[in-house]
């Protein structure tokens, strides 16, 4: 059973968290002036993670764990595109880094959600 994956757990943890992450921007955004934005992205990216891993994890038929950091991983995955596509030239650390984060969120937050 721990190679079986949930594919529609997965990815209503990867919509989750990207609306999640979009809506806490948002809000935050309106509500503190604009100059925080950098600071802010960050806190509503490991908001996101850590919601959308939670989904995820909920909605696990087993191993929240799994569930929780593939949806982390595949978020990280989005944002690494929409930061390409935008011209952002992030070194390979960095994206590496924001991979390890978003696992080990995810994957925390599944873990809680699945118990």
């Amino acid at each position: 059973m721990l190679g079986t994956i949930s594919v529609r757990a997965v990815l209503a943890g990867v919509g989750g968290g990207t609306l999640i992450a979009a809506v806490v921007y948002l809000i935050g955004y309106l509500l503190v002036a604009p100059a925080t934005g950098e600071l802010l992205l960050v806190i509503a990216l490991l908001i996101g993670l850590a919601g959308g891993g939670w989904i995820a994890g909920r909605l696990a038929p087993f191993n929240g764990r799994l569930h929780g950091s593939l949806s982390g991983l595949l978020i990280a995955g989005v944002v690494i595109v929409i930061s390409r596509l935008g011209g952002s030239p992030a070194p390979v650390s960095q994206v590496l880094l924001l991979a390890a984060i978003a696992i080990v969120v995810g994957g925390v937050a599944g873990w809680v959600a699945y118990r």
